[in-house]
């Protein structure tokens, strides 16, 4: 779990170097964030601010699943969302594994 504010871009860079591989959360209604940009670049670009000491500061890119959240609120958009992976993320091919089974005009309950 990464904040979302700029102001942790290192700390989100240095924990990106010891991790095998992430899931990245993504809001149903905004999709792709600037922040969450950020967060990939530092998961997919290696990094090389390891100083030159040979103690290793760069790291492969990193597998990732995404996960689009918030499918319950009235305004998501599962479609959307996914084209902005698409549009946003450089190199990302998002492949959906399931699929939501409402229709947008529908209500998500009928109490």
């Amino acid at each position: 779990d990464t904040p979302g504010h700029v102001d942790f871009s290192v700390e989100v860079n240095r924990s990106v170097a010891v991790l095998d591989g992430a899931v990245l959360v993504l809001d149903a209604v905004a999709g792709v964030q600037a922040q969450t940009e950020t967060v990939w670049r530092s998961m997919t670009q290696p990094s090389s601010s390891g100083g030159g000491s040979g103690s290793g500061g760069g790291h492969e890119p990193l597998p990732c699943l995404a996960l689009i959240n918030k499918m319950d609120k009235p305004s998501c958009d599962f479609g959307n969302a996914m084209e902005t992976i698409r549009q946003k993320l450089v190199g990302a091919n998002p492949v959906p594994i399931q699929l939501p089974l409402f229709l947008k005009h529908e209500p998500l309950s009928r109490d």
